[in-house]
């Protein structure tokens, strides 16, 4: 399957996964008439959240690196990983039902949370697995499966989410259904998985501690800077929960999420091509595997940036759409977080899994965690839920970034002016910039007092302008995607026939 019909189905996927998301969250935010009732839910799944990368062991992202690499032992690979995963988040799940529901409860100062933690003994391994599934099925060249997958699954926990809000508002039970239906797709999704594996030969064991152990050598380092980095990103809510109320989390909550798209194009080109860059650098051509990342760079780039500055524009009346006039503060951190942006059109992860360079991750991550949690603790103190947002901009602008380039410039051979298609970048963001506030100013002169037309003006004004001034600037771009979209298409029904 080619890489663009590969990164359409993923992308398709990650945004119902986004979109899905956002529904529970909106539901959620105008069914609970308590915004501590919220703010628990968010604080319950903010507790996985934070740890999710420890418990993984970093094997969804090995899952890439090992499946390509034996494809005669592709079932015992997945086998012997799930295995470890359920092992390790057992002990999380132990510690949910019988401590960690009365120590929780106490460090978030919010008793309610010793009625829902438990929860999490069910939602947690189940959803690891799920994740699991995901990435390996993506490395077995069954992207379209994954995304089908998913689609279903994202769907069905909605939906039953959903209607649990609306018939019970009583937020024990609302958990309780999303962790039933996550754990009955994690059993439908290791059945996928297990048909879509080569059968191992007769003579090899299915299980193997040697299989696990070399798995974990390359895993654990990544798996530990995955949490390392996921805590530093998280390190913000943390902080909110710890010092402010339950009611400022939800409302900091609902502005810290991610901005639709930026999750379905980034993990969707990364699963695509971390495989083929894992194959140029394990035939020792840097050069290859540093141009397959640079055009990954461009084409998010292109797509990217333009949306980011639309849900910018947006912000405002996107916000109060989706989660009622109570959450209007959480345009604030909203905004801030959206100055990461051009930050993640460069998916530098790809580069050190790809290379196998888990110990530089693990680097990164220590000081990242320890610079965020310093610079946002003293932020929330002075700013509040402000300064967490500040905090983490900060630290991913100073160190994140400039530490990224200088080291990936080393592994590559390449000059660290070189490394990334700069021009371009910024090219792009400016355009986008300058429709962004041509698009506010026009609309502001329309003045529509309805908050749904509104925002329908801004969109339509920014989509119309950047659209004319993107196929001009880069028709030579538009032409390339639009000719691989539709030679795959018409590949696609070919091959229907």
């Amino acid at each position: 399957m080619s890489r663009i019909k590969k990164t359409a189905f993923l992308s398709g996927s990650q945004v119902i996964t986004t979109l899905s998301t956002l529904v529970i969250a909106a539901v959620l935010s105008r069914v609970l008439e308590d915004k501590a009732d919220y703010g628990t839910y968010q604080q319950t799944l903010l507790v996985y959240t934070f740890l999710a990368p420890l418990l993984a062991l970093g094997l969804p992202a090995g899952s890439f690196y090992f499946i390509p690499r034996n494809e005669d032992n592709q079932r015992s690979i997945c086998f012997n990983a799930i295995i470890t995963i359920l092992f390790v988040s057992s002990i999380f799940g132990v510690f949910c039902v019988t401590l960690g529901r009365i120590i929780i409860p106490k460090l978030f100062s919010n008793p309610d949370l010793s009625a829902t933690i438990p929860w999490l003994a069910v939602y947690g391994p189940a959803t690891l697995i799920l994740v699991y599934i995901s990435s390996s099925l993506v490395a077995l060249d069954r992207a379209k499966m994954s995304a089908v997958f998913t689609i279903i699954f994202r769907f069905f926990l909605a939906f039953f989410v959903v209607a649990a809000a609306i018939y019970s508002t009583k937020l024990e039970s609302i958990i309780s259904i999303q962790s039933f239906v996550v754990f009955i797709g994690a059993l439908f999704g290791l059945f996928i998985l297990w048909r879509s594996t080569r059968a191992e030969k007769k003579s090899r064991p299915l299980f193997s501690l040697g299989n696990i152990n070399k798995q974990l050598k390359y895993a654990v380092p990544l798996g530990l800077a995955a949490m390392l980095e996921g805590m530093a990103l998280a390190i913000d809510r943390l902080m909110v929960s710890l010092l402010l109320n339950p009611e400022d989390y939800a409302v900091f909550a609902n502005g810290a999420m991610e901005v639709p798209l930026i999750a379905a194009i980034t993990v969707a080109a990364g699963a695509v091509m971390l495989p083929e860059i894992v194959r140029a650098f394990g035939k020792g051509d840097a050069s290859e595997a540093l141009s397959l990342w640079q055009l990954m760079v461009r084409r998010v780039t292109f797509i990217l940036l333009p949306a980011g500055f639309l849900f910018y524009l947006v912000s405002q009346e996107l916000i109060v759409i989706l989660y009622s006039e109570k959450f209007k503060e959480s345009v604030e951190p909203f905004r801030i977080y959206m100055l990461m942006l051009p930050a993640r059109v460069a998916y530098f992860g790809l580069l050190f899994q790809g290379a196998g360079k888990t110990g530089l991750v693990l680097f990164r991550a220590i000081i990242t965690l320890f610079l965020n949690a310093i610079i946002t603790y003293f932020l929330v103190f002075k700013f509040g839920m402000a300064g967490a947002a500040w905090g983490t901009v900060a630290v991913v602008w100073l160190f994140v970034v400039p530490y990224c380039i200088l080291v990936c410039s080393n592994f590559t051979n390449t000059k660290w002016y070189k490394l990334l298609p700069y021009k371009y970048i910024f090219k792009v963001a400016f355009i986008s910039a300058v429709v962004a506030l041509t698009a506010w100013y026009l609309s502001d002169l329309i003045n529509f007092k309805n908050i749904i037309l509104i925002a329908i003006t801004k969109g339509t004004i920014y989509g119309i302008l950047i659209f004319a001034l993107m196929f001009t600037l880069f028709r030579k771009d538009c032409f390339h995607i639009y000719e691989q979209l539709k030679s795959r298409i018409s590949a696609g029904r070919n091959e229907n026939k």
